[in-house]
């Protein structure tokens, strides 16, 4: 070894020997604050922190089994009670069945008797029979009247019997929901410029063993949508001056919308006409509502909302006269009616329009009378075609527009004569429309103008072959209890059959009055909602704001955004709506 390495050698040990003489000062010093901690000790406080998260993760685990075994044994009740509700509930209809079957075993040895004694010496008994056994069948036909054969509402289906809901679509065995390889969707990610706040959630120790050891690997962001209400309160500062020319007092003008020293802005405004209009929201609820969303000690007065219906409508009067005129205008007009209460007695809410526009009208009553005063059927030409649910008014003399009819309320009126009489005509023809219509709406999907005129021919000569048949089996049923309901139903088919079946001749017009009755569909929700209008002006009032947010809502502008321009003064004209300013 050189003296160099040796010098190297030495100096490295006195080194060492300063670090282990730091290290144990520093631990000399540990000892005298009381603050040394020996290896083992560190060991088990890591260890106690690691068994703390523990046994807190089992107490939560805990909890939570706990909580779902309270509800499995809630359900199990639950599920017991029902079953011997319906054990009970069995039980009492077997009783029933086995007394209505005796009384029927009863009724039939009975009419048995009656019917042997007619054939000996009572023609006339045997007569009466048979037309009780008739009145019984219309009784039951009658009783048989849903929303598929005849015009009764789902809602007044009697608490006896199951409710027909009118349903296009043929049941399958698949699951509800999105079926295997539906591409799921889910809201687009947003940019670094759309975020408005950002909130870290950051980790210090480790949940599982405590360690304040951690290292940064990645960051992953969530992203969450959502808004908040801010409450605006705004002071408009008004002048006066003294001119020195003149000597007279002026001062800044000040618009109508700010006659009141204090007033709501028109987007409160259009919230509360948003609400009662167009969510057909009451109006008590309307005020809780906008109470709840506001806040900050907002507390409007349900008069207050009752005086936005009417200054709404009163600021829609030229546009709703302009929407008159452009329906008047329009070559295919769709119109229908409906009742509404209006002070407890019945009134009428009535529409006319297309895909673009939207006209409603109340009045007291459902008469030619309301019809007048509506001044749209009246003044249409020869070159506007109206569809409607066969209203032979609509046939008169001073009227002189083109009828289409309704071809779904057509198939409800052949669908009864099926359950009624079960005749052959009635199920072929029924078949055949829906089928027709069926092939019309994939031409009309493929771009095409209308069936070839072999098509059109063979559909219409079907009809009168089917009409044909149609008398021939009505003569076989004279003196049964629906025979004047067939016999009218043929008559009518035969007289209207260029107007029931217009839409198999021209494409542009629609085989049903679905766009009407989807559009008077609000006002019984409206109906069921509040029960009722106070008078036909306040009716009115509604009709007049639907007018305006319906037609707006067709031609893709946002009904909010016209409700705020309505109470700002400045509402859309109809031409801006259709595009055409």
């Amino acid at each position: 070894m050189t003296r160099d390495e040796a010098y190297e050698k030495r100096r490295r040990e006195c080194i060492a020997l300063e670090r282990e003489n730091k290290k144990l000062k520093e631990r000399i010093a540990e000892y005298d604050n009381g603050t040394y901690e020996s290896a083992i000790m560190s060991d088990h406080l890591k260890q106690i922190s690691k068994l703390t998260w523990e046994n807190k993760r089992l107490r939560n685990e805990r909890d939570r089994y706990k909580a779902s075994w309270q509800t499995q044994i809630s359900v199990t009740e639950n599920f017991r009670v029902a079953a011997f509700d319906a054990e009970c509930e069995r039980d009492e209809m077997k009783a029933e069945l086995d007394y209505y079957r005796t009384k029927s075993e009863e009724l039939e040895a009975r009419i048995k008797v009656i019917l042997g004694e007619s054939a000996s010496h009572d023609e006339d008994l045997k007569a009466q029979v048979a037309a009780l056994t008739e009145a019984l069948l219309k009784e039951k036909a009658k009783a048989n009247n849903d929303g598929t054969n005849s015009g009764t509402p789902t809602s007044q289906t009697p608490y006896d019997k199951k409710k027909v809901i009118p349903n296009s679509r043929v049941k399958s065995d698949k699951k509800k929901g999105a079926q295997p390889g539906h591409e799921k969707h889910s809201l687009s990610p947003l940019s670094d410029d759309e975020i408005s706040e950002t909130i870290p959630h950051e980790l210090y120790e480790c949940p599982d063993c405590g360690s304040e050891n951690l290292i940064f690997i990645e960051k992953k962001d969530k992203d969450v949508i959502d808004y908040e209400v801010i409450l605006k309160k705004t002071r408009n500062n008004f002048y006066v001056y003294e001119c020195q020319d003149c000597g007279h007092f002026v001062h800044s003008p000040i618009p109508l919308h700010l006659k009141e020293s204090v007033q709501y802005g028109p987007n409160i405004q259009a919230l509360g006409l948003a609400l009662s209009n167009i969510g057909f929201v009451s109006i008590n609820r309307t005020k809780k509502l906008m109470d709840s969303i506001l806040g900050n000690g907002i507390n409007l007065s349900e008069g207050y909302i009752c005086k936005l219906q009417k200054r709404a409508s009163k600021g829609l009067s030229s546009f709703v006269e302009e929407v008159r005129l452009e329906c008047i205008k329009s070559s295919i007009l769709h119109w229908d009616d409906t009742v509404i209460f209006i002070n407890t007695k019945r009134g009428c809410m009535r529409f006319y329009g297309n895909d673009r526009l939207a006209l409603y009208k109340a009045h007291e009553k459902k008469n030619r009378e309301g019809i007048d005063e509506d001044k749209v059927l009246g003044a249409l030409g020869p070159e506007t075609t109206v569809i409607h649910d066969h209203v032979t008014m609509n046939y008169n003399d001073d009227f002189h527009f083109r009828n289409a009819e309704c071809v779904q309320h057509l198939n409800r009126d052949i669908q009864k004569v099926i359950d009624i009489s079960e005749h052959s005509w009635a199920i072929q023809l029924k078949e055949l429309i829906s089928k027709t219509v069926h092939k019309r709406n994939e031409l009309v999907a493929a771009g095409a103008e209308g069936f070839t005129s072999q098509e059109l021919y063979g559909f219409l000569h079907s009809i009168d072959a089917l009409l044909e048949l149609a008398n021939s089996e009505h003569k076989e049923s004279i003196g049964r209890y629906y025979e004047n309901d067939e016999q009218r139903l043929i008559t009518r088919i035969d007289k209207y059959k260029d107007n029931h079946f217009l839409w198999a001749k021209d494409f542009s017009i629609a085989p049903t009055n679905n766009l009407a009755e989807r559009s008077l569909r609000g006002q019984k929700v409206k109906l069921k909602v509040s029960g009722q209008f106070q008078s036909v002006e306040t009716a009115g009032f509604f009709a007049d704001i639907r007018t305006y947010t319906e037609t707006c809502y067709r031609n893709g502008i946002d009904t909010f955004e016209a409700l705020v321009r309505l109470t700002n003064g400045n509402p859309f004209t109809l031409k801006e709506v259709l595009g055409e300013a």
